[in-house]
C-alpha cells in the first residue's frame, strides 16, 4: 500500500512539473508561442481627452488581438503595459513606471501632444522606443531624438492643408474675389493648435484673402460665447477651427445659438471627425468639412493587401461596437500597432529598441499600402513619417465622407457654400 502511495505520489509531482513547464514556454495557450512581451501604452483614457484616447485603444486591441491570433511577434504573445495619462504630468510618471516597472522596451501612445512631448522625452532618456500614432504637433520631432517616430504628418501641415482646400476648392465655388473673402482662425492653445493654425494663416495670408480673425482658447473651456461674439461682429465667410470633441461641440452649439452662419467651415480633427459630433449636433453637422484622417473612404485608392486589412478591421471594429463604424482616431490607432506588432519588430528580429529602430529607418511602403491610405517612410533626422498626409472630408446626412483626394474620394456631390442653421438635410445631395 505504501508503495502505491509513492509511485502516485511521483506521478502527481512529474505531472505537475510537466503542466508547470508547458506554462512557462508556451503562452496563453497556444502551442509554438515562446511566452509574452509587453508593449507599454499611454493614452488619455480619462479626463477630458478620454473619449478620443479611448478610441486609440479600441484600435490598438484590435490589432493586438489580430497578430496574437497569428501566433504572435516572434513566436510570443503580446501583452500591453497600459497607463492612463490624462495630462502631461502623469506622462512623465506614466512613462517613468512602463520602463521601471514593467520593463517595456517599445512605448505606443499617445493621441495627445502634450502627452507624447512629455512621455517621449522619458523614453529618449531610457533609449526606449517610443511609437507616436497621433499627436502632431511640430516640435514633438524637433528635438533630434533617435528613438521618438511618428506616424501622422505635423500639425503645421494639417493647418495648410485645409487652408490649401479653402484656396483651391472652396473659394472658386463660392462667387467672390479671393481678396474680399474674409477668414477667420480659431483654435485650441495648446502647440497643437497653434501650430495648425500657424500652416492655415501662412496659407490665407499668401493667397491674398482677409484673416479678420486668429482666436486661441483653452480647451478645457465650457462657455465659448465671448469668441462667437466676436465673431459673429467681424462676419467672416470661413471659419478654419482647430478643436477637441467638447470645445468643437460647444462652439458649434453655442453659434447655432448665436446665429453665426457661414460659408464654409473647416475642422482640423479632434472635434470634426468623429461620430460623436453628429450625434450632438444631427443635421447642423452637415456641410462641415475636415481635413484630417480618415476612416471612410473610397479603398480602389489601397493596394491589395491594405484593402483587405481595412475591411478586417472595420468588421472587427463593428462587432465590438455595436455595428459602429470607427472612427479615423481608432483607424490610426489600429494602423500604427499593426504596423508596429506585424512588421517593424519582425524586420527587427527582437525587442530590442537598437534593433526596432533600425528596422523602423529601413521601412519603404507606398502610399496606399496602409488602412488611412498613407505610405511609411521615416525621414532619417526627424522621423517623421515622409508620406503620411491629411484627407478632406465632408459631413452628409450625419456622416463623413471623404471628398478629397480624388483617389480616395467616395462622392463628387459636396456642397458649397454652407446652407444656413435649419436648411442642412440635403447636403451632398
Amino acid at each position: 500500500m505504501k508503495n502505491k502511495f509513492s509511485i502516485l505520489f511521483l506521478t502527481l509531482v512529474m505531472l505537475i512539473g510537466i503542466v508547470g513547464c508547458a506554462k512557462e514556454s508556451g503562452s496563453d495557450g497556444k502551442s509554438g508561442s515562446k511566452g509574452s512581451e509587453k508593449v507599454g501604452v499611454i493614452l488619455p483614457l480619462s479626463g477630458p481627452l478620454a473619449q478620443l484616447g479611448n478610441e486609440v485603444k479600441r484600435g490598438f486591441d484590435i490589432a493586438q488581438e489580430m497578430v496574437n491570433e497569428q501566433d504572435g511577434v516572434l513566436g510570443k504573445q503580446v501583452k500591453f503595459a497600459v497607463a492612463d495619462a490624462p495630462d502631461s504630468n502623469s506622462a512623465t510618471s506614466s512613462a517613468n513606471r512602463l520602463i521601471q516597472n514593467d520593463k517595456v522596451s517599445v512605448i505606443t501612445g499617445s493621441y495627445s501632444s502634450a502627452i507624447s512631448f512629455a512621455a517621449s522625452q522619458v523614453a529618449e532618456r531610457n533609449k526606449v522606443i517610443f511609437w507616436e500614432q497621433g499627436a502632431v504637433a511640430d516640435d514633438i520631432t524637433e528635438r533630434g531624438f533617435k528613438y521618438l517616430f511618428r506616424l501622422i504628418y505635423p500639425a503645421s501641415d494639417l493647418g495648410r492643408a485645409a487652408a490649401n482646400f479653402l484656396v483651391d476648392e472652396v473659394s472658386p465655388k463660392l462667387d467672390m474675389k479671393t481678396e474680399d473673402i474674409k477668414v477667420a482662425i480659431i483654435h485650441e492653445d495648446s502647440s497643437y493648435g497653434s501650430k495648425v493654425a500657424e500652416g492655415a494663416k501662412e496659407v490665407v495670408e499668401k493667397a491674398g484673402m482677409q484673416l479678420v480673425a486668429s482666436e486661441a482658447y483653452s480647451y478645457k473651456t465650457n462657455d465659448l460665447s465671448s469668441t462667437v461674439s466676436k465673431l459673429k461682429s467681424l462676419k467672416p465667410d470661413v471659419i478654419i477651427a482647430c478643436q477637441y470633441t467638447a470645445d468643437g461641440i460647444l462652439f458649434w452649439r453655442q453659434a447655432k445659438e448665436a446665429g453665426l452662419n457661414l460659408k464654409a467651415m473647416i475642422g482640423n480633427g479632434g472635434a470634426h471627425n468623429i461620430p460623436d459630433f453628429a450625434a450632438a449636433m444631427g443635421d447642423d453637422a452637415n456641410g462641415i468639412f475636415n481635413a484630417g484622417t480618415s476612416s471612410n473612404f473610397n479603398t480602389d485608392g489601397l493596394d491589395a493587401d491594405a484593402k483587405k486589412l481595412y475591411e478586417e478591421f472595420q468588421e472587427r471594429y463593428a462587432a465590438k461596437n455595436d455595428g459602429n463604424l470607427p472612427s479615423a482616431h481608432a483607424a490610426m490607432g489600429f494602423n500604427a500597432m499593426y504596423l508596429l506588432l506585424k512588421e517593424v519588430i519582425p524586420a527587427a528580429g527582437s525587442f530590442k529598441p537598437e534593433d526596432i529602430r533600425k528596422a523602423a529607418l529601413a521601412m519603404d511602403k507606398p502610399i496606399g499600402s496602409t488602412i488611412v491610405g498613407w505610405g511609411v517612410k521615416f525621414d532619417p533626422k526627424t522621423q517623421n513619417n515622409t508620406l503620411a498626409f491629411p484627407m478632406i472630408d465632408q459631413w452628409q446626412e450625419q456622416k463623413i465622407i471623404t471628398i478629397y483626394p480624388k483617389e480616395f474620394g467616395l462622392t463628387e456631390k459636396v456642397t458649397i457654400p454652407l446652407p444656413e442653421w435649419g436648411n442642412r438635410a440635403n447636403v451632398g445631395k
